[in-house]
């Protein structure tokens, strides 16, 4: 697999963010977007579209700390596979290998000092052997490295809810249009088909803002627990392979 670059996390998404504002320039200057939202009667599109923006800023936040994070863990990764001989030791609550070298504050290095307190603590063979304290150590940090994502996927879904419930609005004011017409005139016909048109409108705009910003949403925090994968995966392997045999 090829090397990554540096940061690559966040100019993955910088693309993804100019490639969708792009679009959304294009869009507002074809008029697409001023018809949408002129045509959504219910003003869910704005609900949804506000929502799109507070999350995206969200993601944003998530995706720099994350991109920090990723970064540190390749460096954590190269200063302790680079080395032949491994000696880890707690210094004012950092992790120095063989005495000399500091690893950069992480999320993985603060893995390697719990377990260098775990096993300097204690020495319990059974308890030393034992995979699943190990497991349950890193169920924490994975906690606080995903548990943050969890209001992305939750807004990604709500989108979708909301513009089922445009949907449904849509419906009723299509509905309403005929419900009290008694007298089926040209006029009365044309006004009927006019408010028919605006519910229609008002139910397929809120689908498709809903549908389409939850995409965008889902998109995006995809790409953070891929590399917050990458990030557990590295730490892991580090710790199994590397670290708790020298414990």
């Amino acid at each position: 697999m090829p090397e990554k670059k540096q940061h690559h996390l966040f100019l993955s998404w910088l693309i993804f963010t100019c490639l969708l504002v792009f679009a959304l320039f294009t869009s507002w200057q074809s008029g697409y977007l001023s018809l949408m939202y002129a045509g959504d009667k219910s003003k869910i599109s704005w609900i949804i579209t506000l929502l799109y923006l507070y999350i995206s800023m969200h993601c944003a936040w998530r995706i720099v700390a994350v991109s920090r994070q990723l970064n540190a863990t390749h460096a954590v990764r190269d200063l302790i596979t680079s080395e032949q001989s491994l000696k880890f030791s707690d210094r004012d609550g950092k992790v120095v290998i063989n005495n000399k070298d500091t690893l950069p504050k992480s999320l993985i290095a603060d893995y390697i000092h719990d377990l260098i307190h775990k096993y300097a603590t204690s020495r319990n063979e059974a308890e030393t052997e034992n995979g699943n304290d190990n497991k349950d150590l890193i169920e924490v940090y994975e906690s606080r490295l995903k548990g943050q994502h969890e209001i992305g996927w939750f807004v990604s879904d709500l989108m979708i809810k909301l513009g089922l419930l445009g949907t449904i609005v849509g419906f009723v004011l299509m509905l309403a249009s005929v419900a009290n017409v008694t007298d089926f005139d040209v006029s009365a016909m044309q006004s009927i088909l006019k408010k028919m048109s605006t519910g229609m409108g008002t139910a397929l705009y809120t689908t498709f803002a809903g549908l389409i910003c939850s995409i965008l949403t889902a998109s995006q925090y995809y790409m953070l627990d891929q590399a917050a994968e990458e990030i557990l995966e590295t730490t892991k392997h580090l710790s199994q392979v590397y670290v708790l045999p020298r414990l």
